[in-house]
């Protein structure tokens, strides 16, 4: 995967880079993060649809329990309501998970078919809505540039659908510790603003590795850009905050749609080296673990 091989390199980086100034430091403490044997986490996303939190847990080398909303696909063979937002599941992995269902862990492949899929997704729970721009293969790097410069319309206004919201929900997961590799390993600009906090710019490969987690074959990113903020503290990141704008080609059950995401993730890290969770067998055994 690319979060792994990136991880990699910085380990060797954080280990050859010996005398630093705050922002070694600060680089060296985000990459400590991948080195610890667990870790808990809480990720508040706020977006032009909507507002939800990622709980997580993960073991190094091990598996991922997360809590969080479901993609409307899954939600609805799920036969949850847009409103839950707590719907747990276990990764092993960025992509391979289980979810927890009335009738035990289940694969995303084992949950029953809807009869007839809804001919529109819903922006506000994942895939879909879009922004009437033209068709991807129309648009040159030029035109994608100049799209993200222009001012955000408000979403939700009236019954135009270029207003609605996009929301980046995806069926995945991405570790706070493969986040902070990509953000200091794609950084064009790191600087100390005060004691123990960082303000750095992603170049735009970094920005749309965070913003299309691997595995999602349905979302390509054209263009993005984005910001972050990093909070040190003990020779750990406790806190970061992260900006991201761009557009992306997203295949929905109304078609190939090109839609604008302005997304702000802000994220606590907690109980590092003790957040270890027991794995119900039948999640394990389906992971392959």
């Amino acid at each position: 995967m690319v979060w792994s091989r990136l991880i990699a390199l910085l380990l060797g980086f954080a280990t050859t880079r010996l005398s630093a100034g705050p922002v070694e430091e600060a680089i060296i403490a985000a990459v400590r993060l991948s080195d610890q044997s667990s870790y808990a986490w809480t990720a508040t996303v706020s977006d032009d649809a909507r507002m939800y939190d990622i709980t997580g847990r993960t073991v190094r080398g091990g598996f991922t329990s997360v809590t969080m909303p479901a993609i409307n696909s899954v939600r609805r063979r799920l036969g949850r309501s847009v409103t839950d937002t707590q719907i747990a599941f276990i990764f092993r992995g960025n992509v391979d998970c289980v979810v927890e269902t009335e009738r035990g862990w289940k694969t995303i492949g084992e949950l029953p078919s809807l009869p007839e899929e809804l001919p529109e997704a819903d922006p506000h729970t994942g895939h879909g809505g879009t922004l009437g721009l033209p068709g991807a293969r129309t648009l040159d790097s030029r035109m994608l540039k100049g799209i993200l410069l222009q001012p955000r319309r408000p979403p939700g206004r009236g019954d135009d659908r270029s207003l609605r919201g996009y929301s980046n929900l995806q069926l995945g997961v991405s570790h706070p510790h493969e986040e902070l590799g990509v953000m200091v390993s794609c950084h064009v600009s790191l600087a100390a603003e005060e004691a123990g906090v960082l303000f750095g710019t992603l170049s735009e490969s970094g920005a749309q590795l965070l913003l299309v987690r691997d595995g999602q074959k349905e979302i390509v990113p054209l263009a993005a850009s984005g910001n972050f903020r990093l909070w040190v503290r003990d020779g750990m990141v406790q806190k970061y905050r992260v900006h991201l704008e761009g557009l992306l080609q997203v295949d929905t059950t109304a078609g190939r749609q090109t839609v604008r995401v302005n997304q702000t993730t802000e994220t606590v890290i907690r109980d590092v080296g003790r957040a270890e969770f027991a794995v119900p067998e039948e999640a394990r055994r389906k992971l392959g673990g």
